[in-house]
């Protein structure tokens, strides 16, 4: 900890557009401030610092490092940037990193990152904010309770219209397949985390078919399958050629669990589990009202609080990891047109 223990003092690496629901975050949890900011374009980095109150702002990571007193950091880059930052991170002492997704593009490098994790006795969460919604945890709660039996399927999707001639491609990264664009490490790395996050088991194998963009070599499309060693099954769908879609639907023995929009949850929500009446052709809905919530707070708070020793991650590394494996076989599978095995 800083100089003094009632304040947990972040640097931000990455001061882009997304970058601002984390600065957002901090002023609303307690006894944390973002103290320095940093980006490779002098003019955002300013900006930032001048919008949310930090002490200095850099252009050059390693510098922030060296001249800051930190208690975290936090990595709002592309997944490409993640293991050479956390490498420095790690070499300049930082010991708690929150890390967006995903967290890299390779399992190799997956694996690197928890090699240095572990061999300088850090703490790294990948930023996945969806884990921390209400709604997520009265799901669990749903889950446990037992009364819905046991989990046959989970179905995740994540999928809205967005045509590359509409989009600024030059500029925007998800359009950028070396810094990681295209749906499988952008919008279908929610989709792994929770299909892994509810079956309860590791995966057993996976076959996804998809189409790629033959200008950009991304993927703007990928549809899979992944069969878990407990027997549970999970489909996945990510497009960005279909309709508006953000929805998790976990179906099991006595019934099924919806939530409409579970990976960025604006505003107030609602969870329905429908199920059979006994001996009856008749399906009776129950709802379950979620109120509003801001997960990218709830995400910091629990950061925070490992940090000080009082919680422990809702994303531990190990789980992230196997996140960026199976998204990994999904894209080998798309592009060798097989079942890949775990």
């Amino acid at each position: 900890m800083s100089e003094s223990n009632s304040l947990i003092k972040l640097g931000i690496v990455g001061c882009g557009e997304h970058s601002h629901e984390h600065f957002k975050a901090a002023i609303e949890v307690q006894g944390v401030k973002i103290i320095a900011c940093c980006d490779i374009q002098d003019v955002r980095a300013r900006s930032c610092a001048e919008q949310y109150g930090c002490d200095r702002y850099y252009t050059v990571l390693e510098e922030m490092l060296e001249e800051e007193k930190l208690d975290g950091v936090i990595l709002c880059t592309w997944p490409i940037q993640h293991l050479q930052q956390i490498e420095l991170c790690l070499k300049k002492g930082i010991k708690n990193i929150l890390c967006e997704k995903s967290l890299t593009l390779s399992s190799k490098e997956a694996t690197a990152i928890g090699k240095l994790v572990q061999q300088n006795d850090a703490f790294l969460m990948e930023g996945c904010k969806y884990l921390h919604h209400p709604a997520i945890h009265k799901l669990e709660r749903i889950l446990s309770y037992g009364d819905i039996g046991k989990i046959d399927s989970i179905r995740a999707t994540f999928s809205n219209y967005e045509p590359e001639e509409a989009a600024d491609n030059k500029e925007d990264w998800r359009y950028c397949k070396d810094c990681g664009g295209g749906v499988a490490y952008d919008w279908m790395s929610y989709l792994v985390n929770a299909c892994n996050h509810f079956s309860g088991s590791s995966p057993k194998r996976v076959f996804a078919s998809g189409t790629q963009s033959k200008q950009y070599e991304v993927f703007t499309r990928i549809f899979g399958m992944i069969e878990y060693e407990n027997g549970v099954v999970a489909f996945i769908e990510s497009s960005k050629e279909a309709n508006f879609s953000e929805e998790l639907q976990i179906t099991c023995t006595n019934g099924i669990l919806r939530l409409p929009i579970a990976w960025g949850i604006f505003g107030e929500t609602k969870i329905t589990q429908t199920h059979r009446k006994p001996d009856w052709d008749y399906i009776l809905t129950d709802s379950y009202e979620i109120e509003e919530s801001n997960a990218f707070a709830l995400q910091l708070k629990n950061f925070t609080a490992v940090i000080q020793g009082l919680e422990q991650p809702r994303l531990p590394l190990h789980q992230s990891i196997q996140n960026v494996r199976l998204i990994e076989a999904m894209v080998t599978s798309c592009l060798e047109g097989r079942i890949i095995e775990f």
